[in-house]
């Protein structure tokens, strides 16, 4: 299993989504995504690589030349609009984004990565314009020591 860095996994995964006719990439990264309903638009989203950690599941010792097994933590945030007299439609519609969003990264090429989807969480914008879905997967890859 070859290096990748953290910034090529969370680009091949920012690559999926843009490739699937259902979204739009957002300009913002996930940390603001979704702070100003003005900023987001039906089917935008943002991935982000919030932390990276050891994968424990392996004991091993750190080569230099081999690399590092770890773990990173991807966020892909995902928005759908919430209207007050369609809200039950709306919040179907935003799980079925949902659901396309899982099934979109869970495709993405696993030379060198393998990614896990681990949950995902929901909530209103602060005007209710809005629901955002923050869909969580682990990206297991090799980091480089040297």
């Amino acid at each position: 299993m070859a290096v990748l860095t953290v910034k090529a996994v969370r680009q091949r995964i920012d690559a999926a989504m843009s490739a699937a006719s259902d979204f739009r990439k957002s300009r913002f990264t996930g940390y603001i995504f979704g702070s100003d309903p003005a900023q987001v638009m039906h089917g935008s989203y943002a991935v982000d690589a919030p932390a990276t950690a050891l994968n424990t599941g392996a004991l091993q010792r750190q080569k230099t030349a081999q690399g590092l097994m770890a773990n990173t933590a991807i966020e892909v945030k995902i928005a759908g609009r919430y209207r007050p007299d369609a809200q039950r439609a709306d919040m179907d519609t935003l799980l079925d984004l949902e659901a396309t969003a899982i099934t979109t990264v869970e495709a993405v090429s696993r030379v060198d990565l393998h990614v896990i989807y681990e949950g995902a969480r929901r909530e209103l914008s602060a005007s209710s314009e809005f629901c955002f879905s923050t869909i969580s997967f682990r990206a297991i890859h090799r980091i480089a020591l040297a």
